[in-house]
């Protein structure tokens, strides 16, 4: 037995792997040969020898082995090392979600959802979400109790819309906690679970969820649900952002730009812009560009207010497109 620690973790591997291939059958000689043949593929997708393992899988699936079953549908439907082929990938997990294969339930489920390879279908979706979700895939218990909460492919049940964010909760999951806040806290008919909302949303940001965080912020700046408090609204704000949380980069960022009573906030008001506007956020690449163009907190540079503005016209941000017009009317030879 190899008992240094990449060993360990490879044993555990082995061990993982093999029950996902033999989870639907009982023991005999055979399996053995099925998980090689599985492994085999794995390895040779591990090593981008995607035609080999194309080959591998297709020879185990065909043996009955899910697991390979689910890694070649995975990447027909991504394209991985194959052609794009929905159709392959969705015969490839409904086959195998029938016989109860969860991480193909959940990924039939988003097919159906969004629409990716197949028709939308807001019932199928909701159908294969709550298959995994009973077999308590976490994910898909967020995925169903949000559909409850909204009548997405189901008649709206808030009451079964809580008791999988609970299902959730009791598997650790913080984002199924600030979920469920928001529901006892903005839904009427939860009245009487309002103050557990409040009190759940400061335990989830407590352990560090950025949403909780976000919303807490926002709850603590402009709400009734707690005495405003803008020293802890920007205390929460800060930790979502320190959490890569895009829109609270932007919005701490802008009140550091405007603040006159904070020290040093157009240094922290560029740190956080340029995280946000390095993620894509068009609102962050437009007060950039502004605070480039004015010299706020900066040496004016409009080269780099041509960049910014570029990037947040690109987004789709109008006051952008318009100002980008003008500043390369007025400035022509920044535009280039």
């Amino acid at each position: 037995m190899n008992c240094t620690k990449e060993g360990v973790v490879k044993n555990i591997l082995l061990t993982y792997l093999f029950t996902l291939c033999v989870l639907t059958f009982s023991l005999h000689a055979q399996e053995d040969k099925r998980f090689n043949i599985f492994y085999e593929g794995w390895q040779a997708q591990s090593n981008e020898d995607y035609a080999k393992a194309v080959e591998l899988y297709t020879k185990a699936a065909k043996q009955g082995c899910s697991a390979a079953q689910f890694h070649i549908s995975k990447m027909y439907e991504e394209g991985i090392g194959v052609k794009l082929n929905y159709e392959k990938a969705l015969l490839g997990y409904e086959g195998i979600a029938k016989r109860g294969y969860v991480k193909a339930q959940f990924l039939l489920a988003k097919m159906y959802e969004s629409g990716r390879g197949v028709n939308k279908d807001d019932e199928k979706a909701f159908y294969w979400y709550k298959q995994a979700a009973d077999q308590k895939n976490i994910d898909a218990q967020l995925a169903i109790a949000y559909m409850y909460s909204k009548a997405i492919g189901v008649e709206k049940s808030l009451v079964k819309s809580a008791k999988y964010y609970n299902e959730a909760i009791l598997q650790g999951s913080l984002k199924a906690k600030t979920s469920l806040a928001k529901l006892y806290i903005n839904e009427k008919k939860m009245y009487k679970h309002y103050n557990q909302g409040k009190k759940i949303l400061i335990q989830a940001a407590q352990k560090g969820e950025v949403q909780a965080q976000y919303y807490l912020s926002q709850l603590y700046r402009d709400s009734k649900v707690f005495q405003k408090d803008l020293d802890l609204s920007l205390h929460w704000l800060e930790n979502a952002a320190n959490q890569a949380h895009i829109q609270a980069q932007y919005e701490l960022g802008s009140i550091y730009a405007r603040a006159t009573n904070l020290e040093s906030n157009y240094e922290k008001a560029l740190h956080y812009l340029k995280l946000s506007a390095k993620a894509g956020y068009s609102n962050a690449q437009y007060d950039l560009g502004l605070m480039y163009h004015e010299g706020l907190g900066v040496d004016v540079n409009k080269s780099r207010t041509y960049r910014y503005w570029t990037k947040a016209s690109e987004n789709g941000d109008k006051d952008a497109m318009h100002n980008l017009k003008i500043l390369c009317r007025n400035s022509p030879l920044f535009c280039k």
